[in-house]
């Protein structure tokens, strides 16, 4: 007489867990010390406590920062309508540069409203890099190349590039992010407005006659001169950024972020 077999599970069942069998509110096994998963969702990832909470900017900082950048965009717009009357004159670098820059600084001024006045500019400098390399190209050609007047249509010559000059070195934050390929892809205004200036057969700027045997040599040293421009407004926003960090108090800055942004 045989006693009692042992009763696995059933053919083709799934394998059981070491605790098959063992009574409810007993430990599977002595020996196992790892928990079982957690049933249901996991939960919600939740900021640690006492984290700063992300503030706007003092209100101080962007209604000064709001002002001077409405005056870059105004000196540029009067700019290009002392030049043009809003009618003709389109074709020169000098207008469609200053054009660029109001616009530009229009849309700055606007930024704020964009992200609850949690900064006043976007993180990448990229454009505000490109538009400053722009208005110094006009400023240098019209003075260096063309022998200008200053008292020549001034704010388009040497009022906006000095304003975008100093805002780029003393106003913005986000210079201090610059990648080191930016300078070499700040010459993309420039080189659109020799494609159009070729394409359109104008001839208002006798250093850039096609016929000319020095045509090459000249977009290439002004191609350089954008460039070494552009790795010096580079380096001057790495500075200007390794300063304020240095000078920075501790702790938190009072609206959750870097200064001024």
């Amino acid at each position: 007489m045989q006693g009692p077999q042992m009763q696995g599970p059933p053919s083709g069942a799934p394998p059981q867990s070491p605790g098959y069998g063992i009574p409810p509110g007993q430990p599977p096994h002595p020996s196992s010390s790892a928990p079982y998963p957690p049933s249901g969702p996991a939960p919600w990832p939740h900021r640690p406590y006492g984290a700063p909470q992300p503030r706007r900017v003092h209100p101080g900082v962007l209604a000064g920062v709001s002002v001077w950048r409405l005056l870059v965009a105004g000196c540029a717009l009067y700019g290009v309508g002392n030049a043009t009357g809003w009618s003709e004159n389109f074709e020169a670098l000098s207008q469609l540069a200053s054009l660029l820059a109001g616009i530009v600084y229009l849309g700055l001024l606007a930024y704020p409203l964009f992200t609850g006045g949690r900064r006043h500019e976007p993180q990448s400098a990229w454009l505000r890099g490109a538009t400053t390399v722009l208005l110094l190209l006009v400023a240098g050609a019209f003075f260096g190349l063309m022998g200008g007047d200053p008292g020549y249509l001034p704010f388009e010559h040497i009022v906006t590039p000095l304003l975008v000059l100093v805002d780029w070195c003393v106003v913005g934050r986000s210079q201090a992010a610059t990648r080191w390929w930016h300078p070499l892809t700040w010459i993309a205004f420039p080189l659109a407005y020799l494609v159009y200036y070729l394409a359109a057969d104008l001839s208002m700027y006798g250093f850039l006659d096609p016929g000319d045997d020095a045509f090459a040599g000249m977009i290439a040293m002004l191609l350089v001169s954008v460039v070494a421009v552009g790795y010096l407004l580079y380096g001057i926003g790495k500075l200007g950024g390794a300063v304020r960090r240095a000078n920075a108090p501790a702790g938190p800055a009072s609206h959750g972020g870097p200064p001024l942004r």
